[in-house]
This record gives structure tokens, sequence and C-alpha cells, in this order.
């Protein structure tokens, strides 16, 4: 401790990257220890180094903080860490977030992948302390994780708060659009903390109903995010082939419609797949809240922001991730429902639906007249597609 704390003013920053890699790694091993005391030690001697480090500004160039926060994350990721040590490593982050976040750069990476980690913990006391710190992180926090970025000192390298909104990507410097990107690429895993606590299959150990709801109510603070553009897409790199890699986004798209979407995807997919949830649950007589929460927030979030997107965008959104998902989502639900009552006037009120609607006739022959036993009897399926349907008119 003492070593790393000598040389990390008086080394450049270069030879301090290498000897840090070397000590970082002994840090997660001695953190993983099954004595208490010796891992506890550790993590609190990496905490405190982690606040000096923190305190230097970070040289746009590099990446020195995703560098030293490392060894948190390869804690969290080794399946034989305490459960007691986990959750240290996460009020650390939580007082580094507090207390440094209008210095923080490249470390949100490794702090939103920390608290994906969380989400899936089979600790239930981790897991609701890891959604605690994300929801703090929005409230007190996000004009530091949203800040616009500019470059007007060249000499010393360092990100200085400002706005390239009026900037076209040809206007921009190489710097510039790499930090946009990297903005970008940041907010991305934000979105995708989040979405890690929607619960999505069945497990031995589910997480409390509340997360997942909890975390559905972000998508709609990301997407007023993208629409008053306090967040911007990147400029380049868009790719829809790697899940895992930075520029992810749906095929079929101009360039600029597919950078566009980036930004856009994690939240789309995420609310996806929690249509298509296999995870049951059950609060105040009302199955598959997951499910239906999921469906009423991307309802929502397509009604408030739908101008923003293009007829191409609208058809990708529909056909690529609307339209499977409700698909699948009506095939897995099998709850009955009591009542259904749509908002639009020209879709009439759904009560008691059980069985499958018939197709409609041809337009040359009569409508036959439905009896009332037989307007009783429709499925969740259909009552989905109907809503697919809307969605689509819109």
């Amino acid at each position: 401790v003492e070593v790393a704390d000598f040389n990390m003013n008086i080394r450049p920053r270069l030879a301090w990257a290498k000897m840090w890699e070397m000590m970082g790694n002994h840090f997660a091993k001695i953190g993983c220890q099954d004595n208490a005391m010796v891992s506890m030690y550790a993590i609190d001697a990496l905490r405190q180094l982690s606040f000096k480090f923190l305190e230097k500004p970070e040289l746009a160039e590099f990446n020195f903080q995703r560098l030293f926060l490392r060894p948190f994350l390869d804690i969290m990721e080794n399946p034989t860490s305490r459960d007691d040590i986990r959750e240290l490593i996460l009020r650390c982050v939580d007082n580094m977030i507090r207390s440094m976040s209008h210095n923080i750069r490249s470390g949100w990476k490794i702090f939103f992948s920390i608290l994906t980690l969380s989400a899936s913990d089979p600790s239930e006391k981790i897991s609701t302390l890891g959604l605690a710190i994300l929801q703090r992180l929005l409230d007190q926090h996000l004009d530091q994780l949203c800040r616009l970025t500019t470059f007007d000192d060249f000499d010393t390298g360092v990100v200085e708060a400002g706005g390239d909104e009026g900037k076209g990507p040809e206007q921009m410097t190489a710097l510039e659009k790499r930090q946009r990107n990297a903005n970008a690429e940041d907010f991305v895993g934000l979105c995708h903390a989040s979405m890690s606590f929607v619960q999505t299959e069945e497990s031995d150990n589910p997480l409390p109903i509340g997360l997942s709801m909890r975390a559905l109510c972000h998508t709609a603070c990301y997407a007023d995010l993208i629409a008053e553009e306090r967040v911007l897409p990147p400029v380049s790199g868009s790719q829809p082939n790697d899940p895992s890699a930075a520029g992810y986004t749906y095929e079929g798209l101009s360039d600029d419609e597919a950078l566009e979407m980036v930004l856009w995807r994690p939240i789309l997919d995420g609310l996806a797949a929690g249509i298509c949830s296999t995870a049951p649950s059950s609060s105040g007589g009302v199955g598959c809240l997951v499910q239906r929460g999921s469906v009423i927030t991307m309802r929502a979030i397509l009604l408030r922001h739908g101008s923003m997107f293009s007829t191409s965008q609208w058809a990708v959104i529909l056909r690529q991730v609307l339209l499977p998902a409700i698909q699948i989502g009506a095939e897995y639900d099998a709850s009955p429902v009591t009542s259904i009552t749509s908002e639009s006037p020209a879709v009439s009120s759904l009560d008691f639906l059980n069985e499958a609607l018939p197709l409609p006739p041809n337009t040359e022959d009569e409508v036959p007249q439905l009896d009332l036993l037989e307007r009783q009897n429709f499925s969740l399926k259909q009552a989905l597609l109907t809503s697919a349907t809307v969605v689509t008119a819109i």
C-alpha cells in the first residue's frame, strides 16, 4: 500500500499503469481470501488508494481510472468471494460515486459492470443495495454522468465540462469523436445495469418484484435523456453483430439512423426481454407483473417519443423488437385476465378474456353475430396482438 501510494505521484502515468497491473492482480487475489480480516483489509486499502487516484484528473487520451478500479470488478466476478466482501465493494462504489462523481470519467464503465453483477448475486441484500446505488446515481449525480464534453485545453489534455451538441461529426476533432463515442458507451452501460435488475428467467433465488418494477421506471428516465439530447449518439462504429461490443445497433438502417439507435437499443431490447420473461410473479392477485409492466413501459415510451423515429426506424422496431416480443410473451403468459380497457376510443373494451377470437371473415362475407359467450372468450394472446395493432397504427 505504501509503495503504491508513494509511486502514484512521482511516476509517469504509463510507468505507473504497468506497476499497478501487477499490484491490482495482487489486491484482487487477496480480496478473495477466506480469512475475512485479510480480505477486508485488502478492500479497505484498495478503497483508500482509489480515492487518492480519483482526485487526479484523467487525461483524455487514457483510461487509467478503468485500469485502477479493475480489481473491484475482478473480486465481484470471482464466485469464491465472500458475501460480506461483495457488499463492502458495493459500499465503496457508493462512496466513490457520492464523493468523486465530478472527477469520474472512464471509471463509470467499471462501476456499471459491478452494479450489473450485483443484480444476479445470490444474496438478496447485495442485489437490493446495488439497485439503491443505481437509484441514488440517477437522483443525485445524473448531471455529472451526462455532462457534455469539449476539449479546449489541449496542453493538459483534461476533459472539461462544456458542450459539443452543436457540432456535426465533420466539425469534430478525432479526440472529440472518441470522447463522444465513449460517452455513448457509458450510457449504454448504465441502461444495461438497470435492465439487469428486471428478472427475465425463472430462478431458484428470484429477485423481489419491487426491484424489477423500479428498474423498469429507470427506462423512462433514460428515454427522456435521449429525447432532450443530454446524451448524444456516437459518431462512428455502429455494428449489428456483437451485443457485447460498442456501437451495437439494428441492421437494415442508414448509417445515421443506425447510430441513433445505438442509444435506444438497450432500452427497447431490455423491455422486450421483460415482455418475454418466464419468471412467475404475483402480487395483489395480479400475475406476470414483470411482463405486464414491461408492456406498459414500452407503450408509454413509444407514445411519448415515437415522433423521434423515422419510418425505417419504426419498421425495425416493429419487426425486430415489438411484434416478436408480444408473440413470445403471449405464448408464455397463461394467467387469466379479468378486464382489459383500451384508452383508445377506436378500440372497444374487452372483458373476461379466456380463449382466442376467431379470425375475421372476408370482406365479401356477412359479419357473423357473436353471442355473449363468444364475446367473453378471448385469450391474453389475442389481447396482446390487439395492442400490437394499435401500436402499429400509431
